[in-house]
């Protein structure tokens, strides 16, 4: 016997089907909460447990006084909910790296062929930052976080930019500082200024083997076997720079 679809669930799927079949792009408005409930024939209390999930998982956007908004992709929801998936076990960390590392190194070879002076130029100040503070002891999350998203900007590739960004923040917050010593900091910073070098080398593979050298190390820290990691979403994430 199959098992009803509960209501909210029916309004999630009729509102979804709405936003398809009518073209709305983010930014545009929705009809009226009870215009909705008479065009898919179910009760406004229905549609609007419908809207809540969506508002949640960043589909909707209600404005208050105004009504309700297609909202502009992010992956904000996934970023609240996504270490928790994680936190069971050290595994999920590990295979994370394994996804991580694949779309990384599967694509340096294209930047290597792409990327402009002045883009290598801003890398290497980045690198070179980092390893400025890796030698005063100091950890470097934002330059970190930046060289990564702006490595990849030859490419022209939003939703790459933000599934790398989205990878780099879910194993920020799963594995902290799990591991971090001077020495590694310094590897580390290291490895960055090697990938500018293969870069502007215009060496592809050159470029895949600093970048392989990078999560080699990485995935030393982590070991093959170790504790579940500890959920550090409660650490302020670093501040947001525009991609160069």
């Amino acid at each position: 016997m199959t098992a009803k679809v509960p209501a909210y669930r029916q309004a999630q799927i009729a509102i979804k089907r709405y936003i398809e079949e009518h073209h709305l792009q983010p930014g545009d408005p929705l009809p009226s909460e009870g215009q909705l409930a008479r065009d898919m024939g179910m009760s406004r209390l229905s549609l609007r447990e419908g809207v809540k999930t969506l508002e949640a998982v960043g589909i909707l956007e209600a404005r208050h006084g105004e009504g309700l908004y297609v909202k502009t992709f992010t992956f904000d929801s996934i970023f609240e909910n996504l270490p928790y998936s994680f936190a069971a076990d050290g595994k999920s960390l590990r295979d994370l790296l394994q996804v991580r590392t694949a779309l990384e190194e599967g694509l340096i070879g294209t930047v290597a062929t792409q990327a402009t002076p002045a883009q290598l130029d801003h890398l290497q100040h980045l690198a070179q930052r980092m390893m400025d503070r890796a030698r005063a002891g100091e950890t470097f999350a934002a330059e970190d976080r930046e060289f990564h998203l702006t490595l990849y900007g030859p490419l022209q590739n939003q939703f790459l930019t933000r599934l790398v960004d989205l990878f780099w923040e879910v194993f920020r917050r799963l594995h902290g500082t799990t591991g971090v010593t001077h020495w590694n900091m310094q590897k580390t910073a290291q490895d960055h200024l090697d990938i500018v070098q293969a870069l502007r080398e215009g060496d592809v593979a050159r470029s895949g083997d600093a970048m392989r050298e990078h999560f080699r190390q990485i995935q030393e820290r982590l070991g093959s076997d170790g504790d579940p990691p500890v959920v550090t979403d409660i650490l302020p994430r670093p501040p947001t720079r525009t991609p160069f």
